[in-house]
């Protein structure tokens, strides 16, 4: 049944009706399935302009008069999450809303171009499971830092990093990091991979001693859920020219990492919470959806959000790092060049007010990206499927009508519940198809006298299953017909890597 909230303007455009007058617009094709619950928190969202009304009364110093939920979009992949949609777009003006960009900052993409082939990928696809699992899961990482180089990180990002290790520093992944460009890689990493503060909120332990080098369980951790890291090759090429230009080839293969800040976001995303509770002034009712503002001036939300954002740019590219030294130790050595690094959980600061962005990813045009390596074409855009399913690169339009941006991903349609009870057939059918690497070596015969331990195993696996999420065309199309991106190549999925 069609939800009567929502008015359909054009193919790929619903505009939401809501008390607020607030523009709201879902950009979905009618192939795309919307989410009931979804809308529900959608509007319950809204709510944050009568918690605006309130601050503006007893704060006007902190919340001027101008002050307002501006604009709202909907990537195609929206769906519901705990308060504020997946797939949302934020325009504030005067103000932020931390939770916005969720707890797990910094959460997105990195693309990486290989010079191998799919055939050498898959005559070592044994060996290379073997030396994935084991730098993946089995300790095999080894990232030593110091206290002042984790220091260095999150409170400068990759620069800091860069700074900080010395060119001698080679154990471990470090042989890897040296063999980068890091330099070249800044300028095709959003905002350098840098949010540059002064302070580490809480984070003193996981920096430790100053001096002594130690490893950490946090950095090179891929998380939960969605996130993977996953070697591809180049299946279609949609864009012949901007595919030449960036360096995509027919029948390549390219590793994409889709991961975040994992433990330390979580903390920060605590802190910020905490933070913007204990400022919420006495005497007025607290916000009903629990959606807190904060003044566009605070440090409060933006030291926590730097540290993490920080961290999570560091830990894609060991992550990165981390399948590339799996694939020079098994397969062959490498070129291992970064196309993007883009993130789809964060706010961007503008002269007097943000864009935030949980689940959606940034997709500009030429004229935003000038003095970049993209100032040609367009921001790169990184779309996954679900897994199992094709992915694609893309470039941006720079479309003010999405507040330029798209989705990052293809959207859960099932709740992990739901796709616990999917069809069995189809999962089967997907376990044949594609090689899945995660802690658990199911090869191995101890594990194979251990039902109860693949149970388990394969219900993990079931809840991200293709089923459980919309279909990546349509996720295209859709924005596509929009004219908010450009579709440069499409990527189909040769090894998946799943915490």
């Amino acid at each position: 049944m069609f939800d009567t909230r929502l008015t359909r303007t054009s193919q790929t455009r619903l505009e939401v009706q809501n008390p607020f007058a607030i523009p709201t617009t879902i950009f979905a094709n009618e192939a795309v399935p919307l989410e009931r619950k979804a809308v529900d928190e959608l509007l319950r969202l809204l709510e944050v302009q009568t918690t605006l009304e309130h601050l503006q009364k007893v704060l006007p110093e902190d919340y001027p008069a101008d002050a307002r939920l501006e604009r709202v979009i909907l990537t195609p992949d929206f769906h519901k999450a705990q308060g504020i949609p997946v797939g949302t777009v934020l325009q504030t003006k005067g103000f932020v809303i931390p939770q916005a960009m969720g707890n797990d900052i910094n959460c997105g993409m990195r693309l990486h171009k290989t010079s191998l082939k799919p055939e050498a990928i898959l005559a070592n696809l044994e060996a290379l499971e073997t030396r994935l699992r084991h730098l993946f899961f089995g300790g095999g990482r080894s990232i030593p830092m110091t206290g002042l180089q984790r220091q260095a990180l999150v409170l400068h990002g990759l620069e800091g990093l860069l700074e900080a290790v010395p060119k001698n520093q080679e154990t471990g992944l470090w042989r890897y990091w040296q063999q980068q460009n890091i330099q070249a890689d800044l300028e095709r990493t959003e905002q350098r991979g840098s949010l540059h503060t002064s302070t580490n909120q809480g984070l003193e332990d996981w920096i430790g001693n100053l001096h002594h080098l130690s490893r950490d369980a946090q950095i090179g951790s891929l998380g939960g859920g969605n996130h993977f890291a996953e070697i591809q090759r180049v299946s279609k090429i949609l864009n012949p020219v901007i595919a030449y230009a960036w360096g995509l080839k027919p029948d390549s293969v390219v590793v994409m990492i889709h991961s975040g800040s994992v433990g330390i976001g979580h903390l920060a995303g605590s802190q910020i919470k905490k933070a913007t509770r204990a400022a919420y002034p006495k005497g007025i009712p607290h916000p009903s959806n629990g959606i807190y503002p904060m003044p566009l001036t605070s440090s409060h939300w933006h030291d926590s959000l730097a540290n993490a954002a920080n961290f999570a740019f560091a830990n894609r590219v060991f992550l990165a790092l981390m399948v590339q030294a799996a694939l020079e130790e098994t397969v062959a050595e490498t070129n291992f060049q970064l196309l993007y690094d883009a993130p789809h959980n964060l706010i961007w600061q503008q002269e007097n007010g943000a864009i935030h962005r949980k689940g959606a990813t940034p997709a500009r045009g030429f004229e935003a990206m000038q003095h970049t390596p993209y100032g040609y074409h367009g921001e790169p855009v990184l779309i996954p499927g679900s897994m199992g399913a094709s992915s694609y690169v893309l470039v941006g339009k720079g479309n003010p009508d999405n507040l330029e941006s798209a989705s990052h991903g293809s959207g859960r349609i099932q709740s992990r519940g739901q796709a616990m009870r999917g069809s069995e057939s189809e999962f089967q059918d997907f376990l044949k198809r594609y090689r899945v690497v995660t802690p658990l070596d199911i090869r191995d015969q101890k594990v194979k006298a251990r039902p109860d331990i693949i149970r388990e195993h394969l219900a993990n696996l079931r809840q991200e299953a293709p089923f459980a999420y919309k279909g990546i065309t349509s996720i295209i199309e859709t924005q596509t017909r929009a004219e908010i991106v450009q579709a440069v190549v499409e990527l189909e999925p040769m090894l998946t890597v799943k915490g």
